[in-house]
């Protein structure tokens, strides 16, 4: 029997910006929940 090695990594990172990586909300630290969210980041259909 052949044994093929597959080996996958996951990562998580905080980066240190002031907005988010695909849409311009913000990431303020301590906003009330849900507030900084933006029809992208909602996947909301046509927004693209």
């Amino acid at each position: 029997m052949k044994w093929e090695v597959v080996i996958g990594l996951e990562t998580h990172t905080q980066l240190l910006t002031h907005s988010k990586i695909f849409s311009g909300a913000s990431t303020q630290f301590g906003a009330l929940p849900n507030s900084q969210a933006c029809p992208v980041d909602l996947a909301l259909p046509g927004v693209l």
